[in-house]
């Protein structure tokens, strides 16, 4: 597993080399000018890069709006560094950038390992993830032969978009299981929530199928984050407060397997759910109608299906407390129209929990 490090000086050069070679299996390749680097970024795939924001032929902040618009580096985790200190232009422009981390040098060597070996298990997960899911896709193809008298696999159609849309998002869920086992009730749930929420909202049928199974799939990204925070009871520690807000681009990234429509949608609701309608959210701090339409949705939906199921830390709010809590963030976290539709929806959306209600309270 390669990591660039992309600095003028053969002192940060060395000092970043020797801690990344204390991970295992990281070899890390070192630059000093940006060219070189983006001319190697062009071919090769690193887990992630170190950049400092003075460099030998251009500034590091420009380096990363280049690198931004190589294929596939648009969500590359970075690392950057600078010895400016209390720059908040400078560290307001890195984050729009989508950087993991910036470090104010001089670097402290345990952070810097710390963030280096977080992006590392989560490329490590993820690896493991897609590999399973390989697997469990293989598996239910190699199980599920041709009914007798159905078409060979050479004269069948090819599958609708819902269809392929739908066997690959089981998958997925039945991967995710294994890492987080309440994932897909609530999944489900929230799906059906925005759906009636979308109903309300007036979507078309087609936007309903497609957000029905996009809606599904949304918080995939959390396969990335350990199982210690997920059950933590305990309010998450800097630390693993960033592993937590990583998990809407990793999620982004998860469902890049397919350029399916309805994955494309789940994609852009992966990674839009934790925006805010003032724009205050994360990753991209997107404001108002930027936020997908879907998003926005499935914010407001997400928020419904997390309050009124019971957690490690707190037992279930009831639906009358819940939207209580959703109708104050309309404004700031939620966009008012989708917290409007709440109440318009609201008898489809009471059956759709007290159905969920029943259901966990029979299985356990």
């Amino acid at each position: 597993m390669h990591v660039a490090v992309v600095d003028d000086q053969e002192a940060s050069l060395a000092g970043f080399s020797q801690i990344l070679r204390r991970i295992a299996d990281i070899e890390p390749i070192c630059f000093k000018k940006a060219s070189e680097a983006l001319h190697w970024l062009g071919g090769v795939d690193p887990v992630f890069l170190v950049a400092n924001n003075t460099l030998a032929d251009m500034a590091g902040i420009d380096f990363l709006r280049r690198m931004r618009l190589l294929p596939e580096r648009a969500q590359t985790p970075v690392i950057f560094t600078t010895a400016a200190r209390d720059d908040r232009d400078l560290r307001r422009a890195a984050f729009d950038l989508g950087v993991y981390a910036y470090l104010e040098k001089p670097i402290n060597p345990s952070e810097f390992l710390v963030h280096a070996m977080r992006i590392v298990d989560a490329a490590r997960e993820r690896a493991d993830y897609q590999a399973r899911l390989r697997e469990a896709s293989l598996r239910g193809a190699i199980d599920a032969p041709p009914a007798e008298g159905s078409e060979t696999a050479t004269d069948a159609a090819p599958a609708s978009p819902l269809a392929e849309a739908t066997a690959i998002i089981d998958a997925m869920l039945q991967v995710a299981a294994l890492h987080d086992r309440s994932i897909i009730d609530h999944h489900e749930l929230a799906a059906r929530i925005a759906v009636a929420l979308g109903r309300e909202l007036k979507l078309t049928g087609d936007e309903l199928a497609m957000l029905g199974q996009a809606a599904r799939v949304y918080d995939i990204g959390k396969v990335t984050i350990p199982q210690r925070i997920l059950e933590a009871r305990q309010p998450a520690t800097q630390a693993d407060r960033v592993t937590i807000d990583s998990h809407p681009d990793a999620g982004a990234r998860v469902l890049s397997v397919s350029e399916n429509p309805i994955l494309r949608a789940a994609r852009a609701i992966a990674q839009t759910h934790h925006e805010r309608f003032d724009g205050s959210g994360y990753p991209r701090k997107l404001r108002g109608s930027s936020i997908p339409i879907m998003g926005r949705i499935v914010a407001v939906a997400d928020t419904l299906a997390a309050l009124v199921r019971e957690r490690n830390d707190r037992r279930a709010h009831s639906l009358a407390q819940a939207i209580d809590i959703v109708e104050k963030g309309a404004g700031t976290a939620y966009d008012p129209t989708v917290v409007a539709a709440i109440r318009s929806g609201l008898p489809e959306i009471s059956r759709i929990v007290h159905e969920a209600q029943q259901e966990n309270a029979q299985a356990s």
